[in-house]
């Protein structure tokens, strides 16, 4: 009896196997897809892929049912099936875009943020970068496709001049980024990088949201909330300062004030500049952060220092010194609120507003040139599935007047004023997880020209493996001329460079490795006449020129316990015919060859810090009237063997020391000729060289907190 039932219920359970399920689920490339679920919907009856997205079952279920696949990071599929017969299904899942996984367009770009995924440097490596002075520029002078112009301290990018590369504190336009320095003495930028969370430097290809800028952006994130209320004092031998944060629940408040004097220095190391009085000067900084609610932030930042110096200058075309005295001020307010809406949106607005006096003692002619900008800017992104949009507009209002007395007390005066009214849209296509698109437009109207300008942008991003990815850019960028040509001219045009570029980068476990190669093409530069150069009747813009080379760069930060070092390297193939240029010549500012090795090591046991960096270029080119050919010699190579350490002295208090060129070379940058020639024919030349062989800085840094272990070792 047992028996027969026990075989009737085993007939019964084969009769009630109506169908079976087989198949294949792949990918968008044909790829299988093992461990993917496959199963009747609401029911438990289903199997997992295979390593090759096969899949096979049997199902009790009856008639029409639903079949659903399921992949991490692929969207689900569900799939009416007819159960009444044999199924055979092959299934190809669409790849979920997750941006957060995803890749980045970074053609001509260095995040220098512990926030982006394509971090290179970080604020910390600003500060501690042998030979940069806790200078911004001095550190990225260090990174490929830059040249070292150590009589400016500027930046030069792939074949441009400094005025092409334009500054921006939290999406806001720098109206005047570098300190007042003599000519052939090197400046410094006016922000500590202190202050910031992270710098974006793209040497070319960079979004439609900037404009005004024929090389390179840099962009300067500012620091949101602090952790707590702290006091920091610094004791420097070129100066002293004083700082203190204030925070709150929901915001806090910064002020600081920093006095400068290299009198003192002077005096102790021999300088080759005759200085009557050095430079000093007199700084204040004050910050305001606020959220006003949980989804936005309003940052306040303003600044304004006063320095002066006096100097005696060498003169080729003349047996006297230039006598040179100056006073610079320079005001800046920056303001910026960003609110999150609803969690794919963001509205931003930024205001910006700067102004600087200075007045120009020179020999018996007295300059007094006042500027004035203010830029504001409003735009909005939001995000449509896997596409994103920013789109927003700006006005960049400028103007400058120069009043001039001559030795004859004759007067003359020049002036010109421009407002930049700018519109742009840019959209983030992120096709899969490997390929990201992005096309931008900007509109431009210069109001000192009557003109306007369509700038458009392309750029891509296709992942090739893990941490690796390719990336292409094009980009049309448009810019005023310089600010001495404007104030004599306002006949002219704007000025126009084209970027293509293509790099590889790949990050993945402590390294980095970047390699980009990129042409610029130059067009409408102004030129003029080298005999007349004041005459503006002369000016017209009918230059042109072309920049091309390669970059590349490596960094380590795990081979080595507790060390971290980097290699840059740049070629760059470079001509100009612009401004006096008599045709296509190398400009004097780039160097072919460019190299640069910066080396860091944490010594746990002593508390202390070391670095060193070596930086090399190829001798720049200068004009030398005794020789054929324009632009045809060139200088001896530029080296420089720089050093620092920091040494936790206590818990809150830092000691530092810097020294640049420790072997002290002689680097020359140029040469100044006579005017006219000496009775044999020959003119005579001086060398452009340092102010001093080294520079020696010493400082000691004290935080003060409430459980008075907090320091600024991770600021040096």
């Amino acid at each position: 009896m047992i028996k027969s039932l026990l075989t009737t219920l085993l007939f019964a359970a084969t009769l009630a196997v109506s169908a079976q399920l087989t198949g294949r689920i792949t990918d968008g490339n044909g790829e299988g897809l093992p461990g993917a679920n496959v199963y009747i919907k609401d029911t438990y009856d289903g199997a997992t892929t295979d390593m090759e997205g096969f899949f096979t079952f049997e199902t009790t279920e009856t008639g029409k049912q639903i079949l659903v696949i399921s992949f991490i990071g692929f969207e689900n599929h569900e799939q009416p099936v007819d159960l009444s017969k044999p199924v055979k299904l092959d299934v190809q899942l669409k790849e979920i875009v997750n941006r957060l996984s995803g890749i980045t367009i970074t053609a001509g770009s260095f995040e220098a943020s512990d926030e982006k995924k394509a971090t290179v440097l970080k604020p910390l490596d600003i500060a501690m970068t042998a030979g940069a002075t806790a200078d911004i520029t001095g550190a990225l002078n260090k990174l490929p496709g830059t040249t070292t112009n150590g009589e400016t301290g500027r930046l030069f990018v792939r074949g441009g001049t400094a005025n092409e590369t334009q500054a921006f504190i939290d999406g806001v336009l720098v109206h005047n980024f570098y300190a007042a320095s003599p000519n052939n003495v090197p400046s410094r930028s006016r922000f500590s990088p202190f202050l910031f969370k992270g710098t974006y430097f793209s040497a070319g290809g960079y979004s439609a949201e900037y404009g005004q800028a024929l090389s390179s952006v840099l962009a300067l994130s500012s620091n949101d909330l602090p952790d707590e209320t702290r006091t920091d004092l610094s004791f420097m031998t070129v100066g002293t300062d004083v700082a203190h944060t204030q925070k709150w629940e929901n915001g806090s408040v910064y002020g600081q004030v920093q006095y400068t004097n290299l009198n003192p220095y002077n005096n102790l190391v021999k300088q080759e500049i005759d200085w009557e009085d050095g430079y000093s000067s007199t700084n204040g900084t004050f910050m305001l952060r606020q959220r006003l609610t949980k989804n936005d932030m309003l940052k306040v930042y303003a600044n304004y220092d006063r320095s002066s110096f006096i100097l005696n200058m060498p003169n080729i075309n003349q047996v006297e010194k230039d006598h040179i005295d100056l006073v610079n001020k320079n005001g800046y307010v920056n303001t910026n609120y960003r609110r999150a809406i609803g969690g794919k949106s963001t509205a931003y607005v930024g205001l910006s507003y700067g102004r600087t006096e200075e007045t120009i003692f020179l020999n018996e002619i007295n300059v007094d040139v006042l500027q004035n900008s203010f830029h504001a800017k409003a735009y909005f992104t939001t995000d449509i599935s896997n596409i994103s949009i920013k789109a927003g507009g700006e006005r960049i209002s400028s103007e400058e007047t120069e009043e001039v007395v001559l030795d004859d007390n004759s007067e003359e005066r020049s002036d010109y004023k421009n407002d930049l009214t700018a519109g742009f849209t840019e959209v983030d296509y992120y096709v899969t997880n490997s390929i990201t698109l992005r096309a931008g437009l900007r509109y431009s109207h210069y109001s000192l020209f009557k003109e306007t300008t369509l700038s458009p942008r392309l750029s891509m991003a296709v992942k090739t493996g893990e941490g690796a990815q390719v990336s292409a850019a094009y980009g049309q960028f448009h810019q005023l001329p310089n600010r001495d040509l404007l104030i004599r001219s306002q006949q002219l045009s704007y000025e126009r460079a084209d970027h293509y570029m293509v790099s590889y980068q790949k990050i993945q476990n402590g390294y980095t490795f970047r390699s980009e190669i990129y042409h610029k093409q130059y067009d409408d530069l102004v030129k003029f006449d080298p005999s007349d150069r004041f005459n503006p009747s002369t000016y017209t813009n009918a230059g042109a020129g072309y920049a091309r080379g390669i970059d590349l760069f490596w960094r380590d930060t795990k081979t080595f316990k507790n060390i971290d070092y980097w290699v840059s390297y740049s070629y760059i193939d470079t001509r100009r015919d612009h401004r006096d240029y008599p045709g296509l010549a190398r400009p004097t500012f780039a160097a072919g060859h460019n190299f640069s090795v910066v080396y860091k090591q944490f010594f746990s046991s002593i508390k202390t810090q070391i670095g060193a960096s070596y930086s090399y270029n190829s001798g720049r080119p200068y004009n030398d009237p005794n020789e054929e050919g324009f632009n045809g010699s060139k200088t001896r190579n530029y080296a420089d063997l720089s050093f620092n350490f920091a040494y936790l002295y206590r818990q809150n208090v830092i000691l530092y020391m810097s020294a640049t060129n420790l072997l002290g070379r002689d680097n020359v940058f140029g040469y100044a000729f006579e005017e006219e020639a000496g009775a044999d024919d020959f003119y005579d030349s001086s060398a452009i060289t340092q102010p001093a062989k080294r520079f020696l800085f010493i400082g000691l840094f004290i935080t003060l907190t409430k459980d008075k272990t907090r320091n600024n070792l991770k600021n040096l």
